[in-house]
């Protein structure tokens, strides 16, 4: 046998002939039979065999159930479930049977299928209620809602009854009577208005008409004329029987407060304002400079602060003037006087300003407060080799002795660069110099 190894475990596959789960037997077909659900197994060779089925099972080994419900003889809505070699009908409610081809009698299986009364009447696949009078529905359990045609009028509330409704009036109310609660009632009879009020009758209701210094839905209320406001521009009212008094504000005058007394008259505004008469007071209009209800009042210009940078603001009248501190100007100081409009910057230097004074920025080589010295680059370790420094402008440069060279003269000069040696003759290098081994 081949083993076949499998996640956790191992599978053999036997050879031809062989069987178990080591390949440890040798195959007999038919010991044990294959064949399920009853089926008998028959050896046709050394490693054959077939099964012959019971009736309803098909397949091999006889391992698949025949459908039996192709072609069925189930009627009226029955479904067909299958069996074997075999089928059964399932029926729906209102039939019976093998076939489904029996109808039920609900009247009689069911003896209040009707209810209320009703009549049962069975039929094919079903039955039918005749219903009495006031009930509906399939099985007569609903109420015919006779407030559905009824005439309740006037907002009067409809009762439902069996095979009839009544009306109830409004409750609360004495305005209608009647069956359908159609009729008004006369609410003018108990005479409710007082004090001579006339009583009009309405609908559910009536209405008094007071006479002159009455109120109130009974004309029971004395009238308050002050609740119309008829005293203007601030006025107080005072309520009186069928009348009124005004006590005007200050400023009107007249029997309702409406006349507007001139203020102006008495020149109530100072340094030469113009006076303007206003409902129930006087409005000044200030020369400029000048504030306060009457313009009595100078007006201090240095409030705002109109003075910037520091500087110390001065009041007149409509105006104010500012003393600058020191590198500001202008009428309120808001100017800063600028110390490079001068060129103070020597050499190229960037002249910066700032609040009285100024600071140069100088370009390489130069120093100063206005840039006009020259940095000195050299320094004792400027120069090799007894090399002489000679300062420049942000640089120097290196003078070397005789025989060296570079930029710092570190670099020594080898005179037998050039081959000065002719006819083979041997160059050897010395200090400024050279000597030729001929």
């Amino acid at each position: 046998g081949t083993c076949v190894n499998l996640p956790g475990s191992y599978r053999c596959q036997c050879k031809l002939g062989y069987t178990g789960h080591r390949c440890e037997r040798v195959y007999v077909p038919c010991s044990p039979s294959p064949c399920m659900n009853g089926g008998t197994c028959h050896q046709t060779s050394d490693f054959t065999f077939e099964c012959n089925c019971l009736p309803g099972f098909e397949g091999s080994v006889c391992g698949h159930n025949v459908d039996d419900c192709p072609n069925h003889k189930c009627l009226n809505g029955g479904v067909c479930v299958d069996g074997v070699n075999t089928y059964n009908c399932r029926c729906p409610p209102q039939w019976t049977g093998q076939f489904c081809t029996e109808d039920v009698d609900e009247c009689q299986l069911q003896p209040n299928a009707c209810q209320n009364g009703g009549t049962c009447t069975n039929h094919n696949g079903g039955y039918a209620c005749v219903c009495v009078n006031g009930w509906s529905g399939d099985d007569c359990s609903k109420n015919i809602d006779d407030c559905f045609t009824a005439s309740c009028a006037n907002g009067s509330t409809c009762i439902d009854r069996v095979a009839s409704f009544s009306c109830i009036c409004p409750e609360g109310k004495a305005g209608f009577k009647g069956v359908h609660c159609e009729e008004d009632i006369d609410e003018c009879l108990s005479n409710p208005c007082v004090n001579n009020g006339v009583c009009l009758d309405k609908v559910n209701r009536f209405l008094c008409v007071c006479p002159p210094g009455w109120i109130g839905d009974y004309c029971s209320t004395e009238g308050n004329e002050c609740k119309s406001n008829p005293c203007q521009n601030g006025g107080t009212c005072e309520d009186l029987l069928n009348g009124y008094r005004c006590t005007c504000r200050k400023g009107f005058k007249g029997e309702r407060c409406m006349v507007d007394i001139d203020e102006c008259l008495s020149k109530p505004c100072k340094n030469h304002a113009l006076c303007h008469n206003i409902q129930g007071s006087y409005l000044c209009e200030c020369r400029p400079g000048f504030t306060g209800g009457d313009c009595d009042s100078n007006i201090d210009d240095c409030l705002s602060n109109p003075c910037q940078n520091g500087a110390s603001c001065v009041d007149g009248i409509n105006s104010f003037s500012c003393i600058c501190l020191p590198g500001f100007h202008g009428d309120k100081c808001q100017t800063d006087t600028n110390e490079c409009l001068s060129e103070p910057c020597r050499n190229g230097g960037t002249c910066t300003h700032y609040v009285n004074s100024y600071t140069c920025k100088c370009p390489p080589g130069f120093e100063g407060t206005n840039c006009e010295s020259n940095i000195d680059e050299c320094t004792d370790s400027s120069c090799f080799n007894g090399g002489t420094c000679v300062d420049g402008i942000n640089s120097f440069t290196c003078q070397c002795p005789l025989g060296f060279t570079g930029a710092f003269c570190l670099t020594e000069i080898n005179e037998c660069d050039s081959h000065p040696c002719l006819n083979r003759g041997t160059c050897v290098d010395s200090l400024g110099t050279y000597r030729c081994i001929c």
